[in-house]
């Protein structure tokens, strides 16, 4: 069956499903009405309050058609097993579904992460996607055919409006939505209190901004003792969305618009890498310094304000603190005018050959984003006794409750509280994205930006004509 076809009719089904509840309208219960309730309170999504009657299960779900009462198999496939607590927390989200829908058995399809994409490939060919998958790429799942149109299902679930709006806003390839994002790498500043100690340099206030973050870090360099402000400049990943509320390169979700933004955040890296405000060091200062050519100057205690993802907090508190004596604080990022920050963003797909569209929908959401996929995220955590490193991309009260109430201390609990809104990586979802750096590789363009053989306000408004040249090629060749 093709994707279009089975688009076609879920569209169908949803439609009658609407219509029928509409003749209802003597007990109350019209599914056209959304539920105003919030959705850690929906008897449709919670566990909790499931009787084990899969019928009863979906049955508030907004204008999502009813869940299937007949016994069916669903296949799900997710990586990053190898992380602590990724086990534990993909048992209690399939346990946790299976049990709210008794009629279906979800397997579990075990692909190797460093071959996923070819495995996906395979499976292509053969016929056998999971119903539910992850993937690096949405745009080549889209191009590959692999992925369900699931627009009318994401406006039909009322759930989904609790998803970061800067997520939201973004997640669309031509106006449609193909994916779910589901989980979330916020930025964050690994903050070397030791450092700040050492030069009388007072901590920032968790209220921070991008303009005080700068501040801080020329006043603490000291590079003639080889210690230094920040490191991992990559401002043109952050300032986009501190200033303008888009992601990378100005992707909106419509078009690019790389501008002055791109421009002074290139300019502020070559200028902070020439003052030695960042850590450059090169690989014979490592060796003099540190005795290691390869030696990463953060984990060395040598930067101030290291610049980060939460899956490194375990490494600093079990070895970098350890090895080098220095006291770590986990700082939420320095904000923008805007309020907005760039995350890293895992997505998942429906198979567009499912025969279950509607019941793979609601597995994905019981495994990546809803809010019980998020509360037995929490849960599969704290069993393993690991630290919380995918984050949701929901905005619920409930599920951020619990999590900042079991934050270790103050700074980690302001992380969490700063969080307010959230843009998504461009790379997995943005059109062109691809081909755009595969010219920009040929063109060497990076290494003459980094060697100074352009100057970003010189080729600015090149590259931003062919990231949209790349785009608009992108959606020309798909066959929606």
């Amino acid at each position: 069956m093709t994707k279009k076809l089975i688009a076609l009719l879920l569209v169908l089904v949803m439609t009658l499903s609407v219509m029928t509840a509409c003749s209802k309208g003597d007990d109350g219960k019209s599914s056209t009405t959304p539920s105003s309730t919030p959705a850690a309170d929906a008897p449709a999504t919670s566990g909790d309050e499931s009787s084990g009657d899969a019928g009863d299960a979906g049955k508030d779900a907004g204008g999502l058609p009813p869940m299937t009462t007949d016994n069916i198999t669903l296949t799900y496939a997710c990586w990053g097993l190898a992380e602590k607590g990724e086990i534990e927390v993909r048992d209690k989200q399939l346990a946790a579904f299976m049990e709210a829908y008794p009629n279906i058995k979800v397997e579990f399809v075990e692909i190797e992460q460093g071959s996923w994409d070819e495995a996906l490939y395979n499976r292509a060919a053969a016929g056998t996607l999971p119903d539910v998958f992850w993937v690096f790429s949405v745009t080549n799942a889209v191009k590959n055919q692999w992925a369900l149109d699931v627009t009318d299902m994401f406006d039909a679930d009322p759930d989904t409006q609790e998803i970061y709006p800067g997520i939201r806003e973004i997640s669309k390839i031509n106006g449609r939505r193909y994916h779910v994002p589901g989980i979330m790498f916020p930025h964050m500043i690994f903050l070397n209190k030791t450092l700040f100690d050492k030069y009388n340099v007072p901590l920032p206030s968790y209220d921070w901004t991008f303009e005080d973050f700068k501040k801080i870090a020329e006043e603490i360099t000291h590079p003639e003792e080889y210690y230094f402000g920040t490191s991992n400049p990559i401002y043109y990943d952050l300032m986009d969305a501190w200033y303008n509320g888009t992601t990378r390169y100005g992707w909106d979700g419509q078009n690019y618009n790389l501008g002055q933004t791109w421009v002074d955040a290139w300019n502020l890296r070559l200028d902070w890498i020439d003052r030695k405000v960042v850590e450059w060091m090169s690989a014979e200062e490592k060796e003099q310094v540190l005795g290691d050519p390869s030696a990463w100057p953060p984990g060395k205690g040598r930067v101030a304000m290291h610049i980060d993802w939460p899956w490194t907090i375990a490494h600093f508190e079990d070895v970098v603190s350890p090895e080098t004596g220095c006291e770590f604080l986990y700082y939420p990022l320095p904000q923008g005018p805007t309020g907005r920050q760039m995350a890293i963003v895992d997505n998942s797909v429906i198979s567009a050959t499912t025969q279950h569209p509607r019941e793979a929908w609601e597995l994905q959401k019981w495994t990546t984003w809803g809010v019980e996929a998020c509360k037995n995220r929490f849960e599969g955590y704290k069993e393993a006794g690991a630290p919380l490193s995918r984050m949701p991309v929901i905005t619920n009260k409930e599920v951020w409750q619990q999590i900042i109430d079991a934050a270790p201390n103050e700074a980690l609990k302001a992380f969490y509280e700063h969080l307010t809104d959230i843009v998504p990586s461009p790379w997995p979802i943005a059109p062109g994205w691809g081909e755009f750096e595969a010219w920009m590789a040929e063109q060497d363009m990076w290494g003459k930006l980094e060697r100074r053989e352009v100057r970003p306000e010189d080729v600015v408004k090149e590259l931003n004509d062919k990231l949209n040249e790349f785009k608009q090629q992108y959606i020309d060749s798909i066959d929606y």
